[in-house]
């Protein structure tokens, strides 16, 4: 429980203009100590006084040429809260619009700086209750600038254009200062972060758009599927389906700890070792969450009867064939078919959940998709009789069994990625080789706030994130690239070979922050589509290789050999980059080696409405 303000200093511009410039900065420093228990550094005392300056002028010209300014609001270091510290310089209140400013002591623009405030203008629209419904409008001030520069998303001004921004973004009206700054935040929390609110029997946020998106309704939906098999003696198998993002392990994760409050067994299993791996560090448990092959191991291939009742599996449509259960385990079945026995086994009823994304199949005997979970039920002898309940789009999937369908069992609307809900759409045009599609829907996705960047300098994406996330514990960013990447990355300090990946610390890569050796925050460590697939990253460093390169108008891709023989290689190269490309919530930016092999894949991906990110020294020179 936080017991100080979230704020540095706060009032009506009036108050601001007669406050004396010492107390104005010992309120900023006494906050600042209270945040990060020690005082600011001299850097930190510069770009104070330097933004007090800037203000005062600007407000008093805005005070002469519109008076009523005189009582808009104005906050100073305002912490957005649950978010690790994270906060604009200031936020103006100017009637009933919400300005966010962010100031720096340049004159050069970075592009981290630009997508810095225009995030948290993105999440104060998003999450911020006293501000939803509100014009929110992000403000770079270049404290060194001589002109003020255009942007679409943004404005970028000099400091003798900052007066007459605030009056012609002010909007009629007025917003109660106190009221705003003690309004109800509810940022949608990472994956790791939302499992520990669930297993600590908190409260997710109430997010307009994470409501709106069904989950609520689907878990309800579940609940009821789980309650009937348990009236009425019954085998239910039920399935939802959704886009990468879009909540499904939350939900899953969610009905498991329903049930067990309920005292009824449940677990969450899935065949995703990296997931369990980093759920059960971050929940410091290994009750709730388990490995999919291991549990299978443990009660399809032996007597044993377990205690759960409802079990809930993650990617069901990944589920291995019986030819790839043969090669690994010596057993001529499925993982449906073993999962489906071990369903029986419990004695008086079971319901089994599996969660379905699209899409993800990305290893060798897990293309069978959702087929074998048909076989798997089909009435035969020593069969039991099983329901099967799904969403609408399922329902062909399965014949000769009761099908029930739900509405909201199918979750469209992806989560992960903010505001930018197209992001799903332009990675299957991309991917399909639909360039001017793909374009079409990058221009949404960059007014949603959801920047797309490519890089042939890995330095630059590097120093990029740096800047960018400077001072967020909690953010999380790294390098993932796909598995078949190693060959050319290798040359350009990539290191994605099977050796290096494995020897990744995946819960440390995840949970740990900056600073931790094996945090993914050290830019060092590279995690594959194996690796990072389910999970997230606030901004991921997607190193592209020649695995899958655009070549003669169409995407090419390496042949290698595998142990097992795959039906369809290049859609599982497909999906390994489905993979990387949706893991992002804040963004991603793609690094492609400077090879002249790779200037078509650049020139493919810039036309698919990717944008450069600027160098450096680029931002430098046009700042001059």
């Amino acid at each position: 429980m936080i017991d100080r303000p979230l704020w540095g200093w706060a009032g009506t511009v009036k108050e601001f203009l007669s406050e004396s410039s010492e107390n104005w900065l010992e309120s900023l420093t006494r906050h600042h100590v209270l945040l990060f228990n020690q005082p600011p550094s001299g850097s930190q005392f510069g770009a104070w006084k330097d933004e007090h300056k800037v203000l005062t002028q600007s407000l008093r010209d805005l005070a002469i040429a519109e008076p009523n300014a005189t009582k808009w609001g104005i906050a100073f270091e305002y912490e957005l809260p649950l978010e690790g510290g994270r906060r604009p310089d200031v936020v103006v209140l100017a009637g009933q619009a919400v300005v966010v400013l962010e100031f720096k002591q340049t004159g050069a623009l970075r592009q981290s700086d630009r997508d810095q405030v225009i995030a948290y203008a993105r999440d104060l629209m998003e999450y911020h209750e006293k501000s939803h419904g509100k014009p929110v409008t992000p403000v770079l001030v270049l404290t060194g600038a001589k002109s003020s520069q255009h942007d679409p998303h943004l404005h970028i001004v000099e400091p003798s254009s900052l007066a007459k921004l605030l009056l012609d973004a002010a909007g009629p009206g007025e917003i109660i200062l106190d009221e705003w700054l003690n309004s109800d935040y509810q940022p949608l929390p990472i994956l790791i972060a939302a499992a520990r609110k669930i297993f600590q029997n908190e409260p997710l946020p109430a997010i307009k758009r994470a409501l709106s998106a069904g989950i609520p309704e689907a878990v309800e939906e579940l609940g009821q599927i789980v309650e009937d098999a348990a009236k009425n003696g019954k085998r239910s198998l039920a399935f939802v389906t959704g886009v990468p993002g879009s909540g499904k392990t939350l939900a899953g994760l969610t009905l498991v700890y329903e049930r067990v409050k309920k005292m009824s067994n449940a677990t969450f299993l899935s065949g995703n070792g990296p997931l369990v791996e980093v759920l059960q560090d971050a929940l410091k448990s290994r009750v709730f969450v388990r490995d999919l092959h291991a549990y299978i191991k443990s009660y399809g291939l032996t007597e044993k009867v377990p205690s759960d009742h409802v079990v809930v599996f993650d990617e069901a449509q990944r589920a291995w064939d019986a030819g790839y259960m043969f090669s690994k385990k010596q057993v001529n079945r499925s993982e449906p078919d073993l999962l489906i026995d071990i369903g029986e086994k419990i004695p008086d009823w079971s319901a089994l959940v599996g969660l379905v994304g699209e899409g993800q199949e990305i290893h060798a005997g897990e293309e069978a998709g959702i087929a074998q979970w048909n076989d798997a039920v089909q009435p035969s002898a020593g069969r039991k009789t099983w329901e099967v309940h799904c969403s609408e789009r399922l329902k062909s999937q399965f014949s000769n069994v009761t099908v029930k369908t739900y509405k909201h069992l199918d979750l469209t609307i992806s989560l992960r990625s903010h505001r930018a809900d197209s992001l799903h759409e332009w990675v299957v045009a991309l991917l399909a080789g639909q360039i001017s599609e793909a374009a079409r829907l990058a221009n949404k996705i960059q007014a949603q706030m959801f920047p797309m960047y490519l890089t042939r300098d890995l330095d630059d994406a590097k120093q990029y994130l740096e800047d960018r996330y400077e001072g967020d514990t909690q953010a999380r960013y790294g390098i993932i690239a796909s598995s078949k990447s190693h060959k050319l990355l290798e040359k350009y300090g990539v290191h994605s070979d099977f050796m290096a990946t494995k020897n990744v610390r995946i819960a440390k890569w995840f949970n740990e922050p900056k600073g931790h050796p094996r945090s993914c925050c050290e830019l060092k460590d590279v995690v594959t589509e194996f690796g990072c697939q389910g999970l997230e990253l606030d901004f991921p460093l997607i190193a592209w290789s020649d695995d899958m390169k655009w070549q003669s108008k169409s995407w090419q891709f390496t042949k290698f050999r595998t142990r097992y023989e795959l039906e369809d290689p290049e859609q599982i190269r497909r999906n390994a980059y489905r993979v990387l490309l949706t893991r992002g919530r804040d963004g991603f930016v793609i690094f492609v080696p400077p090879d002249a092999s790779m200037d078509e894949t650049e020139h493919t991906l810039l036309a698919s409405g990717i944008e450069v990110l600027p160098s450096a020294v680029q931002q430098v020179a046009a700042s001059a």
